[in-house]
């Protein structure tokens, strides 16, 4: 079987005696903007991928050369392996609500083990690298005291998020430019870990808004537990645009799980169920993307987890992150009225996917 590595940064407590979960529920005793990394490898499997290691690096106090300290050897083993002869890629994955450590750590395994792209010009696909960053998510389904500690847990973690931010722009700007290795970072963030991602640049801007640089070449906002008017206001992610190239907002109106975000938690509209409140008023790098006809079999209890289970959701990111337009991308049709694309059909292992539809869909009509 082939094996998957997965990186990760964390700010959880580490559980130094436990070999379940390494990481805990509680934040790093050193503060909740201090960071461990370390890589966990995998035995690929289509439904469970099988964990056989974690290395946590060791955590130096008081050093000085960054080569020497956890998140100096994270960097330098990313880089090592973004530098190999397969030249690949790397996903950051920011997990959402109710997930535990090693649950995110095995989320990260499924994507790394299906995700392959290829650029434009290129005849081969490579598996991307992935690096989760997992922040300190209950793990546990108490369904209303989780989710209120989760998000607080979520607001409070912006800062670990801005920091691990620096250490990479910090990382490339001071690399000799014979060592780039001209490869690009994407960005993931599912559910709640949206608004874990707006409470890191929020971090960012309250610390230099000058450091929001372009890290990111795709980021993908899946499942979105964020306000629909996040990218009207400077305060939210109208911003977000400037650390990537592109935006793509892949949401469901029929998200059982944000539905009830909605309506029993007091949150505004969700991102994540019907996208922006307002579309005229995008940024231009901004997409969307409906999953309604994708994600009911991809998650049949919630329709809320489409992004690891559904075959068309992985070749449409699959292709965003091949650097395909969107209007280039199989499988999709535009919805003139909401300005939107949608995907037409799931996928089964001997299915075949559909051109791009030459005429845009008609009037979405709603029950």
């Amino acid at each position: 079987m082939a094996k998957v590595r997965v990186f990760f940064a964390t700010n959880r407590n580490h559980l130094e005696d436990n070999k379940l979960q390494v990481f805990g529920k509680a934040f790093n005793p050193d503060g909740v903007a201090a960071l461990r990394f370390g890589y966990a490898d995998y035995e690929s499997d289509p439904v469970k991928p099988k964990l056989q290691a974690v290395h946590v690096y060791p955590d130096v106090k008081g050093e000085t050369d960054i080569a020497k300290t956890g998140g100096g050897m994270f960097m330098q083993a990313l880089h090592q392996a973004m530098s190999n002869t397969k030249k690949t890629d790397t996903l950051v994955f920011i997990h959402g609500f109710n997930v535990s450590f090693m649950g995110a750590l095995e989320a990260g395994a499924l994507l790394g083990q299906s995700l392959k792209i290829k650029d434009p010009d290129e005849t081969q696909e490579r598996l991307v690298n992935v690096v989760v960053f997992s922040w300190p998510s209950d793990g546990s389904a108490v369904p209303l005291m989780s989710y209120y500690s989760d998000r607080e847990d979520a607001r409070v973690s912006g800062p670990a998020v801005a920091r691990a931010f620096l250490k990479l722009r910090d990382f490339i700007t001071e690399m000799p430019n014979t060592e780039y290795c001209q490869r690009r970072i994407h960005l993931l963030a599912h559910s709640m870990g949206n608004y874990v991602l707006r409470n890191g640049v929020q971090a960012l801007i309250a610390k230099d808004r000058d450091s929001l640089v372009r890290l990111f070449d795709q980021i993908m906002l899946v499942a979105a537990d964020e306000d629909d008017d996040t990218f009207e206001h400077d305060n939210k992610l109208r911003l977000l645009p400037r650390i990537g190239r592109q935006v793509t907002v892949y949401y469901n109106p029929t998200d059982r799980a944000l539905l009830i975000s909605d309506k029993t938690k007091a949150n505004p509209d969700r991102l994540g169920s019907d996208g922006p409140r307002l579309v005229d008023l995008l940024p231009k790098k901004v997409v969307l993307v409906d999953c309604r006809h994708v994600a009911r079999g991809a998650d049949r209890k919630a329709h809320h987890g489409y992004y690891v289970r559904s075959v068309a959701m992985e070749r449409d990111m699959r292709a965003v992150m091949s650097d395909r337009p969107p209007d280039e991308i199989a499988n999709r049709t535009f919805v003139d009225r909401i300005r939107s694309w949608r995907l037409v059909q799931e996928f089964g292992e001997k299915d075949v996917e559909l051109p791009t539809p030459a005429e845009p869909e008609g009037p979405d009509i709603r029950g």
